[in-house]
C-alpha cells in the first residue's frame, strides 16, 4: 500500500564514508539529517535509497500510488509496482480442521496450531459455524478434514499468496465479504480502481405457472437463483460459479434423478443463458438451450458456471420485478474496462 514501510533502513548496504562522500552530500541535500549524522559518527554511510530502489522514499516508504502495490525487481533495483486496474486471485483453503481420536486439530501449513476436544468445538471460523462443524465431526472419520479458513492465491499479477489475516488489510472488507459467499476455488476480484462499466447484454424471462410443482416454491427458487448470481464478477480467462450461501427447495418430479428437483430455477437460468450468449460468451455449464434450461443434477448456484473468454472482467447483475407467475426475471452483463 502507498506510504507502507517497504524497506528496513537498518539492513540497507553501508559503504565506507571515505570512498563515498557523495552519499553524505546527497543525504544533506535531501534533508536526510539522521543518516548523515550516522555516517559522520560511524564512518560508514547507507547507500542512497534512490540508487537501489524505484518508487520508494528516502525513508523507505512506498510513494506516488494508491492501493495494494507489489514489490518486484527491475534492473537490479527494488521496485514498488502500482496496482493494475484489476487484480484477481482464487479462494484457496488455508486452514483445516482435522478429526483426530481425541477431537479436532487445527492445521495450517501442515502444522498443528491448536487442538480441541469435542466439547470445545464452537465457532472456530468465520466460514464454518459451530452447527456445521459439529455435524461434520459427527459424520467424519479420523483423518478426515474440512477447510475452515481461506487465503487468496494465484494472483493475476503474480504476487504471493495473501493469508486470511491480511486480506482485509490489503484488499478491504468488501473483498472478504465476497470471498465468504463463494465456493472454494472461485475467482475473487480482490481490487478494482479507475474503471467503467459498459452494458453489453440484457435478457428477461417470466416465471409463469406450473402448479403441479408448487408455484410458491418455484418463486422462492427463482429468487434464490437471482440472489446467487447477482453481483458475480468473472475475470478474463476465468470460470465462476454463483454464491454458495443460498438454498433451494425441492418438489416431486418423477423425471428427475431421485424423484425431486428445484423447480423455478429454469426461468432465471434462461435469462442468464440469454444474456451470456448476447455478450458473446460460451453457454454456462449445466444450462441447455431448451425451455427447461437447467440440467437435472446441477446445483443452480455452485454447479452452473460462467466462463469469461473475453479480455476484460464481466459483472452479472440479476433482479426480479413483480411476484407470482407474472414475475419477470432480468439479467444484464457489464464489461469492466479501464477508464
Amino acid at each position: 500500500m502507498a506510504e507502507t514501510q517497504v524497506v528496513d533502513l537498518t539492513k540497507v548496504r553501508k559503504e565506507p564514508l571515505i570512498t563515498h562522500p557523495d552519499y553524505l552530500i546527497e543525504n544533506l541535500q535531501e534533508g536526510q539529517i539522521i543518516p548523515a549524522i550516522y555516517g559522520l559518527l560511524t564512518g560508514t554511510i547507507m547507500t542512497p535509497i534512490k540508487d537501489i530502489t524505484e518508487g520508494i522514499e528516502a525513508d523507505g516508504r512506498a510513494q506516488k500510488f494508491e492501493g495494494p502495490g507489489m514489490i518486484t525487481t527491475k534492473e537490479n533495483k527494488l521496485v514498488v509496482q502500482p496496482p493494475a486496474n484489476f487484480i484477481w486471485a482464487y479462494k484457496t483453503p488455508y486452514t483445516y480442521a482435522v478429526k483426530t481420536k481425541d477431537g479436532i486439530a487445527i492445521i495450517e501449513n501442515n502444522k498443528t496450531i491448536k487442538t480441541l476436544k469435542p466439547d470445545q468445538i464452537n465457532n472456530i471460523s468465520e466460514y464454518v459455524n459451530a452447527t456445521k462443524i459439529k455435524e461434520w465431526y459427527k459424520e467424519a472419520k479420523i483423518g478426515d478434514k474440512i477447510p475452515i479458513d481461506f487465503s487468496l492465491s494465484n494472483f493475476s499479477d503474480g504476487r504471493r499468496e495473501v493469508p486470511p489475516e491480511d486480506i482485509v488489510k490489503f484488499f478491504g472488507e468488501q473483498t472478504k465479504k465476497y470471498m465468504m459467499e463463494y465456493p472454494s476455488g472461485s475467482p475473487i476480484m480482490a481490487y478494482m480502481h479507475n474503471y467503467k462499466m459498459e452494458e453489453v447484454a440484457t435478457a428477461t424471462s417470466q416465471l409463469e405457472s406450473y402448479p403441479e410443482y408448487g408455484d410458491i416454491s418455484r418463486e422462492y427458487n427463482a429468487r434464490e437463483f437471482v440472489r446467487a448470481w447477482n453481483g458475480t464478477i468473472v475475470p478474463p480467462g476465468a470460470i465462476s460459479p454463483g454464491k454458495e450461501t443460498v438454498q433451494f427447495t425441492s418438489s416431486g418430479d418423477p423425471e428427475a434423478p431421485g424423484g425431486y428437483a428445484s423447480h423455478g430455477t429454469c426461468p432465471p437460468a434462461r435469462a442468464l443463458r440469454d444474456a451470456v450468449a448476447e455478450a458473446g460468451l460460451p453457454t454456462p455449464s449445466g444450462i441447455t438451450w431448451g425451455y427447461f434450461a437447467l440440467m437435472y443434477g446441477y446445483d443452480p448456484a455452485t454447479d452452473v458456471k460462467v466462463y469469461n473468454d473475453g479480455n476484460y472482467p464481466i459483472m452479472i447483475i440479476m433482479w426480479t420485478e413483480g411476484s407470482g407467475p407474472g414475475m419477470i426475471i432480468h439479467a444484464k452483463i457489464y464489461r469492466l474496462v479501464p477508464a
